[in-house]
């Protein structure tokens, strides 16, 4: 069973139960999901489904953001609310360490001679991690990755 055929079966189930925080959230997906075939003029499949979740968690955390800077506590619950539902369908992320192995291989590997090379070591790297860390984390742990080799921590 697909991930969309998954969704639209819990979509039902869900209907069922009156679980309204899990049935405005799996619709946000749906939808999503519908207009990426509706731009790609094909039928949606696992890692279009993934992409339309991954932006639907993007979008849960800017609100989260900005309510609580407005101090609307309450919409940043929802939002978080639907954001752990949202999180259940992710593959499971890669923990700090593991995305850090995985630099220091890449930068061992690639020798950068200086900064100006961070960018190809970043293109390398999120071809491996693509769906498995996210972007902000492996920037921020590149950077200190990278600073630390140059400064000859080889």
């Amino acid at each position: 069973m697909s991930l969309k055929e998954q969704l639209q079966d819990e979509l039902k189930q869900y209907m069922k139960a009156r679980d309204t925080l899990r049935l405005e959230v799996v619709r946000s997906v749906l939808t999503a999901v519908k207009n990426i075939e509706v731009q790609k003029m094909k039928t949606a499949d696992d890692e279009d489904v993934l992409q339309a979740i991954r932006q639907e968690v993007k979008k849960r955390r800017e609100a989260i953001e900005l309510y609580e800077k407005a101090g609307r506590n309450e919409l940043a619950q929802k939002e978080q609310a639907e954001l752990e539902v949202l999180e259940a369908y992710l593959p499971k992320m890669m923990s700090d360490e593991e995305v850090r192995n995985v630099i220091k291989a890449h930068i061992v590997q690639m020798q950068p001679k200086d900064i100006k090379e961070r960018g190809k070591i970043m293109g390398s790297v999120m071809q491996e991690l693509k769906g498995k860390a996210e972007g902000a984390l492996v920037g921020k742990i590149l950077d200190e990755e990278l600073a630390a080799y140059l400064n000859g921590g080889q």
